[in-house]
């Protein structure tokens, strides 16, 4: 009996040791597969980001860190979309320059705050005007953290207060001293966005932003940031607003991004009520636009970026363009 023990017991050792034994091509396979797999990691790094222009992250603050993002934007409004949706010039040229300055910072893991103070410096023809614009607040609360399958996402709540000048304008009839709309303005939005690693040494960063804005009525009287004239007296009902953003960035390396954005925003028409013998308010407007731009990051804390925003198409709103540049840092 002991002898048929070790007769089997010898057997299933050299059938399960032959097991292990691999022919040269079986080895030759495991050595292109782990090969491969040591390129492709190679190839991969954590992306850096500071882009794109427009749409909104949904990334979150940490508690105890902090961001400062300053904007300055340089442009000109050199026609109008009219109603039938046609290129038409402008009597006069505005140009204008803007400072923005976001700062964000975390208030726990699944919330956060920010805050955007902003000047502008507005002028055509001989004539300038400007000032601080209306104060801008967010908090956000994270839905879900973006992992590897699934993107991240975040609600936000945004406030508009109405610090900026919106009525008793100069008489020039240009609402160049115009930097505000006296309005109390929530806004409701959703961010989602996604890493794609579509091919390993060129990841891209998909972001998607909507929100809708309701503003409160507003007084006005005289020259105001929605026209009149100087015997106007009455109250001015903003439309509600839809916006919709979508971001692209494409690394070209770690620290050089390729970004683009396209920007759709529609306002219901601005209704009046009261006494002018000056139209006041808009109808129905929309614009859509697209923002290349160029990113650089020295590290994932610190970058830059700068490029371009210009309308494509519209009705009753702006024929622009805009050169931006940025700087985003956090500690």
């Amino acid at each position: 009996m002991y002898k048929y023990f070790i007769f089997l017991s010898s057997f299933f050792t050299f059938a399960l040791f032959s097991q292990q034994i691999l022919s040269p091509q079986a080895i030759e396979e495991e050595l292109i597969s782990a090969f491969e797999k040591y390129r492709r990691a190679k190839s991969m790094f954590n992306p850096w980001y500071t882009g794109p222009l427009i749409t909104p992250s949904p990334g979150m603050m940490p508690p105890g860190y902090a961001n400062i993002q300053p904007y300055l934007f340089v442009g000109g409004n050199y026609g109008l979309f009219n109603e039938d949706r046609k290129r038409i010039s402008l009597p006069h040229n505005l140009y204008f320059l803007k400072i923005t300055t976001g700062m964000a910072t975390g208030i726990t893991p699944s919330v956060d705050f920010a805050i955007t103070p902003s000047w502008t410096v507005n002028w055509s023809d001989h004539h300038d005007g400007g000032g601080f614009n209306d104060l801008s607040a967010t908090i956000g609360f994270l839905i879900n953290p973006e992992t590897l399958y699934i993107p991240g996402m975040k609600f936000t709540i945004s406030e508009t207060f109405p610090t900026g000048k919106y009525k008793h304008l100069s008489f020039n009839g240009l609402r160049l001293n115009s930097t505000g709309g006296g309005s109390w303005q929530t806004a409701f939005g959703f961010a989602i966005s996604k890493i794609i690693w579509w091919t390993y040494p060129h990841p891209m960063n998909v972001r998607y932003f909507i929100s809708y804005t309701i503003e409160t009525p507003v007084y006005v009287s005289g020259f105001n940031s929605y026209g009149g004239g100087k015997d106007t007296r009455g109250t001015v009902r903003p439309g509600n607003t839809l916006t919709s953003d979508l971001g692209i960035e494409y690394s070209l390396t770690q620290r050089w991004v390729l970004a683009l954005d396209i920007a759709y925003v529609a306002q219901n028409n601005t209704k009046f009520h009261g006494h002018s013998t000056n139209p006041v308010g808009y109808g129905y407007n929309d614009n859509l636009s697209l923002a290349p731009a160029i990113e650089y990051n020295w590290s994932a804390n610190f970058g830059v970026l700068w490029g371009v925003q210009f309308s494509v198409y519209g009705r009753n709103s702006f024929n622009f363009a805009t050169g931006q540049f940025s700087v985003a840092y956090t500690w």
